[in-house]
């Protein structure tokens, strides 16, 4: 590749990058709005052309995924660094779900609109399995405090208290106020945690 072909190859990746901030953008100007974007309101708003658009977002599920989970920038991915922060396993499991929970009120809208999609089978539309992994690094100390089945009974309860699921179920069936959901997902963490180290130690032969 000659050093022209790699300064058009550059030129061109920066255009895609700033190509799909701009639809991104357009985006959560319109949830901001109040409504669900389409590819089309999408375009029209990034001034782009709507075959362009559809390039990068295919389906409207496509952009919702994209516009709801922030890859490398979602500030989920700073829950595990609470494991330096919390020694006590209950009190930081607490406030992951804590902040969790306030994170995922702030994207209501969006993330709800992702999950009627995921529900239905001919949208074919999975949501990303993120939660095993940042709940294991939470739950790490605790893993050698407890017996295997305990620890995979903890670390799969846990998981249903992250996300949209969760508040869901308390807005429209429990009736819970908003405001007060981030704190009761927490007692709740806190709860499993302590009900799992109060079962007792590791047994020698799983040490």
């Amino acid at each position: 590749m000659t050093s022209q072909e790699g300064a058009t190859q550059k030129g061109r990746e920066r255009q895609t990058r700033r190509t799909r901030r701009a639809l991104l953008a357009a985006a959560d100007e319109i949830f901001a709005e109040g409504r669900v974007p389409t590819v089309a309101a999408v375009a029209e708003r990034a001034d782009v052309a709507r075959a362009t658009a559809y390039r990068y977002f295919p389906t409207q599920e496509a952009l919702l995924l994209d516009t709801s989970y922030l890859g490398d920038s979602d500030p989920l991915r700073s829950l595990p660094a609470l494991a330096k922060e919390i020694a006590d396993p209950r009190e930081r499991l607490a406030e992951a779900v804590r902040r969790g929970a306030a994170w995922t009120l702030g994207r209501e809208t969006r993330l709800r609109a992702v999950l009627r999609t995921s529900l239905d089978p001919e949208q074919g539309v999975r949501r990303p399995a993120r939660r095993r992994s940042y709940i294991a690094e939470l739950l790490a100390d605790v893993r050698t405090q407890v017996a295997p089945d305990e620890y995979e009974r903890l670390a799969g309860s846990v998981t249903l208290l992250f996300g949209i699921d969760p508040i869901v179920s308390l807005q429209d069936n429990g009736d819970v106020p908003t405001e007060r959901i981030p704190d009761v997902l927490a007692w709740a963490a806190y709860a499993l945690v302590d009900a799992a180290l109060a079962r007792g130690s590791v047994p020698a032969k799983h040490r």
